[in-house]
């Protein structure tokens, strides 16, 4: 029997890269939610990690036909060092108006940020916001007021967990 070739050690260890890349970030936590029009402030909220050490707080108020059913979806690394949270319409485009927006993160500092006015649906892709309609900061990603053009179907956000002081 030969002895395997280079190729194959190669092969083998990007195997091994690949599964331990995928066992790095937890399974992410997907809940449904509906966006109401009607102009009122509305709000949902989700903890994810070891006792709910993160917090993703999603405000807004919207103008448009009926509710829509969209997600939010949260996942930590496997050390609880970094955090993601993900709120989209599944279908792509929301029909909804956006009068005002508000992402919070709690437990976490934000590193990325994006908005997007179109969120990817079959063989479309992502459309982002223009830098100018929104606006991060260490723990929050909103709508900036006279530049948004109301339209929003996508947020994603990366971050990483707040330090403690001792």
């Amino acid at each position: 029997m030969a002895a395997p070739s280079g190729a194959f050690w190669t092969a083998l260890l990007l195997v091994a890269a690949a599964l331990t890349l995928a066992a790095a970030v937890s399974e992410p936590t997907t809940v449904p939610f509906d966006v109401r029009p009607g102009g009122v402030v509305h709000s949902f909220s989700q903890d994810v990690g070891p006792g709910g050490k993160f917090t993703c707080t999603f405000t807004y108020a919207s103008q448009g036909g009926t509710n829509e059913q969209w997600q939010m979806s949260l996942g930590t690394s496997e050390d609880s060092q970094h955090f993601t949270c993900t709120i989209w319409r599944p279908q792509g485009k929301s029909y909804l108006y956006f009068t005002q927006f508000k992402a919070e993160l709690r437990g976490a500092e934000i590193e990325y940020a994006m908005a997007y006015s179109k969120a990817a649906f079959e063989r479309e892709s992502d459309v982002p916001l223009k830098n100018e309609e929104f606006e991060v900061t260490k723990t929050a990603v909103s709508h900036r007021p006279g530049a948004f053009k109301a339209e929003l179907s996508k947020l994603v956000i990366v971050a990483k967990a707040a330090r403690s002081e001792l």
